[in-house]
C-alpha cells in the first residue's frame, strides 16, 4: 500500500494508513511538536486524546488544530505554530518558530442539524453501548455521540448497537455542552471531506453521561519534556499505531498500575530500566527531549518516562447540565477507578514544574497564589490562569489541587474543583456560526453594470459599483468623476430606502420623528431630512417629498430603511395616528443623471418642461420619462445640477439604456459610489455612519438648522435644546492636504503630536488638484486656518483646516 504524503514546515512527510497528524510525525522522528505558550520550552506528545495543547498545529492554514486526533490525508500542509506568545518577549518560542502562519483562505463547509430523541448517551465505550442498549430495549428512540471513529466497546455489543432500528450512532462526534432543556451542543467532523464540521443541537429526554475517564499527568521537575508520556498515549502509539515509542523507559506511579503497564511495554520491546513512585522523583533530565530521571537514590538513563497517572472520570459535561435529567454510566461515575492516595514530591513546587501545560503556570506559581491567602482551587485559576485555556483543566487540575491540599494541609473537598464551561472542548467560530447565508441584494440594473465592466462593493446587502472599466481604480473613477463635473453622468441610486407615509395624520408623524417641520410643506416640494434618537444623535437623514395633502415620500439611506420603516411605525402605534408606512425600495428603480449637461439628455426622453423656471431646485415631478411613467426629484447631492428618476423596477433596466442612448453623444459615463463619495466630499455633504457615529448631533455635525426648536415637540427636542446651550466637545470640520498623497479613512488628527480627533472621509480632489477631507476636532481647531495633522503607518500628512465648501460655496450649480 502507497504511503499517505504530507508536509511538516514545507518537509514532506509519509504516513500510513490509520495514522493521525501526530503519530505520523512521530514515527517520522519528531519529538517536539511545539513551544510552550511562555517560557518557550519543548513540548512532545502527552496525552494523544486531545485533552492537552502539546500537538496543536496549524493544518491547511486553520490554526490549533489537535493533531493527535486529526486523521492524515495526503496533500494536508501542517506548520508548526506558536501564535499564543508575546512577540516582543526574548523566549526561545520566538527564536525557533516563525511568525504565525497567515489563517486559512480554503473554503470551510459548515451545517447545522436538529434532531430530537428519547436518550442521548454521550460516549461509545461499554458503559455508554450497556446504556443505550437498556434504553432501546424499551422502545424509546436513542443517540450515541462518539469521538472516535468507531465504537470502543466489545465487538459483540458493537455489531448489537449498530443493527438497533431505535439507536442512531454518530461517530468522530465531540458533544461541547448540555444546556437548558436537555439541549445538547456536539460537533461532528468529517475527515474525508477537508473543513466540513457539522454542529448538532439535540433535543433529549434524557441524558447518559458515559464519556468515560482520562488519565492525568504528575507534577515534578522537567515533567513536560518531551518523551514524557501518559502511560495511555503509550498504548496508542503501540497498539493503534505500530509504533514503539522509546528504547529505554522509566515508569512512575502507583506500584500495582507500574506492574501491569511494565509487562505490556516489555512485550512491545521496550525496556524498563526502571520504575518508581512520583514521591521519589527529583526531576526529568534533558534539553530538547529527555534523557533520563533522576529520584532520590538513583538516576536513570531512558529516552523514555511513562506517567502511569491518576484516572479522573470525564464529568465535565454535569457541570453544565445542573436541573437537567442528566444520569453517569461507566467509569463516569467511577466504575473500575480506584482512587489512591500520593504525595508529589518536594520539586513539585518549583520553577521547573509545570502545573498548567497550556498558560505555562508553575509549581511555584501556585505556591506562591498560595501564600497570598488564595488556597481554594478557583482562586488559583484566577489569579494563575491555571486552567483557563485550551484542555480546561483536564490536564493541570487533579495535580494542582493535590498540590495545593499538600502545602495548606487542607483535604482535596476543600480545595474544591474547577469548572469547565461550554464549549468543552473548544468549538470552531464557524461550526457555531454555521452555513454563511449572507443575504445578497441586487438593484434591478445589476446585470447591465456587470455588462459595463463593473467593480462590485457590498453596501450592506446590496452589490453596488464601486467603478467601471478595467483601468486601474484612480484612473477609472477619474474618468467618472471628470463626466459629471464636466458633461453628464448617471448613477444608481435604487439601494436608497423608498417609503411612502399617507393619511389624515401623515405631516404630523413626520413632524414628530425629524427634526424639521414637514406638515407645512407645500405640494411638490422636497425638503432635506435628519432622524435622531432621545438623545439628540443623528441616526439617518434623507429627503422628504409632499406628494399630496395626505401623502409624502421619504427617502432614507441605504443601510437604515427597514430601521426608519420600523422607527416611523413603532410612533404611529404609540401615537394612535391614523398613517400609513410602506416600504416601496424592492417594488422601485432610481437613478440619478447629474451634471451641466444633464438636462439636454433627460429632454431628449421627456416632454415635461425641465427649464430652472418650471422645474426649479428641491422640486419633484411626476412625467413619461422614455415612455415609463416616472416620478423626477431634482436634487443634488453630487453638487451639480441633477434629477433622481423613479420608475417601476420592472422598468429600471430600458430607462438605464434609455439614458445610457440619450447621453452617448455628449460621452455621458455610468459613474459609480467611488466616484460619488468623491463628487459629495467636495459639497461637504455627511454621509451617515461614516462622517457620523454613535454619539453625533447636529450641532458639533455643523447642521444645527436642521433642528427646529420652535416646533412644538419631535423626538430628540429636550436633548437638543440642551446641547444648544451645552459647549461642543468636537467639531466635524473640512481641510485640505497639498500633494495627491492621502492618508485612509480613519486615520487620527494630530495637534502637537497629541491626539484630537480622527479623519472621516479623505479623498483626492481633481477640481482642487489636493487632498480633501472631513475630520471631527476639538472647538479650539475647528476655525479656518488651523493646522493640523493627520497620521497614518508613521507618516505625517500636515493639513489646513477650511471652513467653506471645496466646490461651488454658492450652490450656484445645483440650480442652473
Amino acid at each position: 500500500m502507497e504511503p499517505i504524503l504530507f508536509t511538516w514546515n514545507g518537509n514532506e512527510v509519509a504516513a500510513q494508513p490509520g495514522d493521525t497528524v501526530a503519530s505520523a510525525l512521530y514515527r517520522s522522528g519528531l519529538r517536539t511538536f511545539t513551544y510552550s505558550y511562555q517560557h518557550g520550552r519543548p513540548r512532545g506528545l502527552l496525552c494523544l486524546t486531545g485533552s492537552c495543547p502539546n500537538c496543536m498545529v496549524n493544518v491547511d492554514g486553520v490554526p490549533n488544530v489537535r493533531g493527535c486526533t486529526l486523521p492524515v490525508r495526503s496533500g494536508l500542509s501542517v506548520l508548526s505554530q506558536n501564535q499564543n506568545v508575546y512577540r516582543g518577549f526574548d523566549s526561545p518560542a520566538v527564536k525557533r518558530f516563525p511568525a504565525a502562519p497567515p489563517l486559512s483562505e480554503s473554503p470551510h463547509h459548515y451545517e447545522h442539524t436538529y434532531f430530537q430523541f428519547d436518550v442521548v448517551v454521550v460516549g461509545g465505550g461499554p458503559g455508554g453501548l450497556e446504556a443505550a442498549l437498556e434504553s432501546a430495549s424499551q422502545g424509546v428512540q436513542v443517540a450515541i455521540l462518539e469521538m472516535e471513529g468507531a465504537l470502543s466497546g466489545p465487538a459483540s455489543l458493537a455489531q448489537k448497537i449498530q443493527s438497533h432500528p431505535e439507536i442512531t450512532t454518530f461517530l468522530n462526534c465531540t458533544c461541547f455542552g448540555v444546556y437548558e432543556g436537555n439541549l445538547l451542543g456536539a460537533v461532528q467532523i468529517n475527515h474525508a471531506a477537508p473543513n466540513t464540521e457539522t454542529l448538532l443541537h439535540l433535543r433529549a429526554g434524557r441524558v447518559v453521561v458515559a464519556t468515560g475517564a482520562y488519565e492525568t499527568q504528575y507534577l515534578f521537575a522537567g515533567n513536560d519534556l518531551p518523551g514524557v508520556m501518559l502511560s495511555t498515549a503509550v498504548l496508542r502509539l503501540i497498539h493503534r499505531h505500530g509504533i514503539v515509542p522509546g528504547k529505554r523507559a522509566v515508569l512512575i506511579g502507583e506500584a500495582e498500575p507500574r506492574a501491569q503497564f511494565q509487562a505490556k511495554l516489555e512485550s512491545a520491546g521496550v525496556e524498563v530500566v526502571g520504575s518508581v513512585p512520583i514521591e521519589s522523583v527529583v526531576r526529568a533530565e534533558g534539553a530538547d527531549h529527555v534523557t533520563g530521571l533522576v529520584t532520590d537514590t538513583v538516576t536513570y538513563e531512558a529516552d523514555l518516562v511513562v506517567m502511569c497517572g491518576p484516572l479522573v472520570s470525564d464529568v465535565g459535561l454535569v457541570a453544565s447540565a445542573r436541573g437537567q435529567a442528566v444520569s453517569l454510566a461507566g467509569a463516569a461515575v467511577g466504575e473500575g477507578i480506584t482512587q489512591r492516595d500520593y504525595l508529589l514530591p518536594q520539586s513539585a513546587q518549583s520553577a521547573n514544574a509545570i502545573a498548567c501545560l497550556c498558560m505555562d503556570v508553575t509549581g511555584q506559581d501556585v505556591v506562591e497564589t498560595i501564600a497570598a491567602g488564595m488556597g481554594h482551587v478557583e482562586l488559583i485559576k484566577r489569579f494563575t490562569k491555571l486552567g483557563k485555556s485550551a484542555c480546561q483543566g483536564r490536564m493541570c487540575q487533579t495535580a494542582a489541587i493535590r498540590l495545593c491540599s499538600q502545602i495548606t494541609g487542607q483535604t482535596l473537598a476543600q480545595v474544591g474543583t474547577t469548572v469547565a464551561r461550554p464549549p468543552a472542548p473548544p468549538v470552531t467560530l464557524g461550526a457555531l456560526a454555521g452555513m454563511r447565508h449572507h443575504p445578497v441584494r441586487r438593484t434591478p440594473m445589476h446585470y447591465q453594470h456587470e455588462r459595463l465592466g463593473a467593480v462590485w462593493m457590498d453596501m450592506g446587502e446590496w452589490k453596488r459599483p464601486r467603478y467601471y472599466g478595467k483601468g486601474t481604480p484612480d484612473d477609472c473613477v477619474k474618468e467618472e468623476y471628470r463626466a459629471v463635473r464636466e458633461r453628464a453622468g448617471v448613477i444608481d441610486v435604487s439601494t436608497l430606502g423608498k417609503i411612502e407615509v399617507k393619511g389624515p395624520d401623515a405631516g404630523r408623524l413626520l413632524d414628530l420623528v425629524f427634526t424639521h417641520e414637514f406638515s407645512t410643506l407645500p405640494i411638490g416640494r422636497i425638503r432635506y431630512c435628519v432622524l435622531c434618537d432621545e438623545l439628540g444623535t443623528i441616526v439617518d437623514d434623507g429627503t422628504i417629498s409632499r406628494m399630496d395633502q395626505q401623502r409624502y415620500f421619504v427617502t432614507t439611506t441605504t443601510g437604515n430603511v427597514d430601521y426608519v420603516h420600523q422607527w416611523l411605525e413603532w410612533w404611529t402605534t404609540a401615537a394612535g395616528w391614523k398613517v400609513t408606512v410602506s416600504n416601496l425600495t424592492a417594488g422601485l428603480a432610481s437613478m440619478n443623471l447629474a451634471g451641466p449637461l444633464a438636462r439636454s439628455v433627460l429632454q431628449k426622453l421627456t416632454d415635461c418642461d425641465l427649464s430652472s423656471a418650471a422645474f426649479p431646485y428641491m422640486d419633484w415631478r411626476q412625467a413619461f420619462v422614455a415612455g415609463v411613467p416616472a416620478t423626477m426629484m431634482r436634487i443634488g447631492f453630487v453638487g451639480e445640477m441633477g434629477w433622481e428618476i423613479m420608475v417601476p423596477a420592472e422598468s429600471g433596466n430600458h430607462l438605464w439604456e434609455q439614458v445610457l442612448h440619450a447621453g452617448a453623444a455628449v460621452d455621458l459615463r455610468p459613474f459609480g459610489v467611488e466616484a460619488q463619495r468623491v463628487l459629495r466630499l467636495e459639497k461637504k455633504h455627511i454621509i451617515v455612519g461614516v462622517d457620523t457615529d454613535a454619539l453625533s448631533n447636529p450641532y458639533e455635525a455643523g447642521m444645527a438648522w436642521v433642528a427646529k426648536l420652535n416646533k412644538a415637540d419631535f423626538i430628540g427636542k429636550v436633548a437638543l435644546s440642551r446641547l444648544k446651550q451645552t459647549p461642543l466637545d468636537r467639531m466635524l470640520v473640512g481641510f485640505e492636504i497639498d500633494g495627491a498623497a492621502a492618508p485612509p479613512d480613519g486615520s487620527p488628527v494630530l495637534v502637537e503630536d497629541k491626539p484630537v480627533g480622527w479623519a472621516t472621509s479623505v479623498r483626492y480632489s481633481w477640481q482642487k488638484e489636493k487632498v480633501i477631507g472631513m475630520a471631527w476636532v476639538t472647538p479650539a481647531q475647528a476655525k479656518g486656518g488651523s493646522r493640523i495633522t493627520l497620521r497614518s503607518d508613521a507618516v505625517d500628512y500636515p493639513a489646513q483646516v477650511v471652513e467653506e465648501v471645496f466646490y461651488d460655496p454658492a450652490g450656484d450649480r445645483l440650480k442652473m
